[in-house]
């Protein structure tokens, strides 16, 4: 009887304490908080394939839970350092862009019941910015050479590569763009340099333009540097000249010319100058200048050559020398046909021609109709009258040529049958 009645009172003992452990322990309600719980998006990819939409502002927001559960329940919640609490908010019912207050829900670990706990939240809502996104794939590159270079050398535009960017961001910041600006800084630079160089999107002020939200691609490729080339040229000051061909009893050296201005300076690749001297600024038939020329023509220069001055026109003068040549008209009387067709007559109908001719003085004086002959070329000759060329023959006046161009009336007519 005794024993049972100890073992009673064990038992009884027992579950007393049991009892005050559950409530005391167990039970017992606490209330801690949950700081910087990160906030996460549901249907951000989704708004982004349908609608171009992206979440540009509060995409980093978190939330402080005050949360007041079981002692054992706060055990689960608060793992350590880091919450094992999840805070969602979806997005994915946006279809405009704008700024939203969303709500948003609390996801508890495996083993707890959101019926045992009590949560204050702050915020109530997720602030956040939604904006459509848009593509450029036009921003022009632009480079800018803040140096100098070596003392003869010429300094051209620099040349990047790519020309033009393919920019994907927010339409807000996209629409600021607007080209993409690469600066290069050297010093004494001898030769043409060529580097990788990162470039700033900047507006229409000069102003940078930065989103971390903006990428930047050239043919499907994301960049962050563009190649520069920085061209460097040596410089050459180069006359400016006029060329002659031989004609009308005058030579290159019976002509006087000037050019006004009479040199340009350029700027090219050091082995291309080496094989250029000059500059023409044109040719002339001297057998088709009587009078005085002059007349402005446009400096032309090859492609790879850069005009420093930008010099666009000069003004050339040039005239017969008139201390070495004399001109004269001499009446021509003398008239031969060859090449005559058979069976028919030809006929030179002018009784006379007046030639102009030049030459050197002595000649030219001494020079009279006898020393000059008209040669009819009758081979292409049609039946009737007609006017045609004629080559004019001087004979006994070195260096004596004629002036122009000379016509005679002749006919072809068929010979009579007998």
């Amino acid at each position: 009887m005794r024993s049972k009645l100890i073992s009673f009172l064990f038992a009884l003992t027992a579950s007393v304490c049991l009892w005050v452990y559950v409530v005391t322990v167990v039970n017992q309600v606490g209330t801690d908080t949950l700081y910087n719980v990160p906030v996460t998006f549901v249907g951000a990819d989704q708004i982004l394939a349908d609608s171009n939409l992206a979440i540009t502002d509060g995409l980093e927001s978190t939330v402080n839970l005050k949360v007041t559960c079981s002692r054992a329940t706060l055990t689960k919640l608060s793992g350590g350092a880091t919450s094992n609490v999840t805070v969602l908010a979806d997005v994915s019912r946006i279809k405009k862009a704008g700024e939203y207050n969303l709500d948003y829900s609390i996801s508890y670990p495996n083993g707890v019941s959101s019926s045992g706990v009590t949560v204050a939240r702050n915020p109530k809502t997720i602030p956040v910015t939604v904006e459509r996104f848009t593509t450029r794939t036009d921003v022009p590159v632009k480079g800018v050479f803040n140096g100098s270079v070596a003392e003869g050398c010429y300094e051209s535009p620099m040349e990047c590569t790519p020309r033009e960017l393919t920019v994907e961001g927010p339409e807000s910041v996209v629409s600021r763009i607007s080209y993409a600006q690469v600066v290069m800084e050297e010093t004494g630079l001898s030769e043409t340099l060529t580097q990788m160089v990162p470039f700033t999107l900047v507006d229409e002020n000069g102003g940078a333009v930065e989103s971390e939200y903006l990428t930047v691609t050239s043919g499907g490729v994301v960049l962050g540097t563009v190649e520069a080339r920085q061209p460097v040229l040596s410089i050459k000051e180069l006359p400016l000249v006029v060329e002659f061909s031989e004609g009308g009893g005058a030579t290159a050296d019976d002509v006087l010319w000037s050019v006004e201005p009479k040199t340009v300076t350029v700027a090219g690749d050091a082995a291309a100058l080496e094989t250029i001297n000059q500059v023409v600024m044109g040719k002339y038939d001297l057998s088709q200048v009587e009078e005085p020329v002059d007349e402005v023509l446009p400096v032309a220069l090859p492609n790879d050559l850069v005009n420093i001055p930008d010099l666009q026109t000069a003004e050339v003068h040039l005239e017969i020398d008139g201390s070495r040549l004399s001109t004269k008209s001499v009446r021509l009387t003398d008239f031969w046909t060859v090449n005559r067709p058979q069976g028919y007559d030809v006929n030179v109908l002018s009784m006379q021609l007046m030639v102009k001719v030049r030459g050197p003085k002595e000649a030219v004086t001494r020079l009279t109709g006898e020393n000059l002959r008209a040669v009819v070329d009758a081979s292409s000759l049609n039946e009737g009258i007609q006017s045609v060329p004629v080559s004019i023959e001087i004979s006994g006046a070195a260096g004596v040529q004629t002036l122009g161009e000379y016509a005679v009336s002749v006919s072809l007519t068929r010979h009579e049958e007998e």
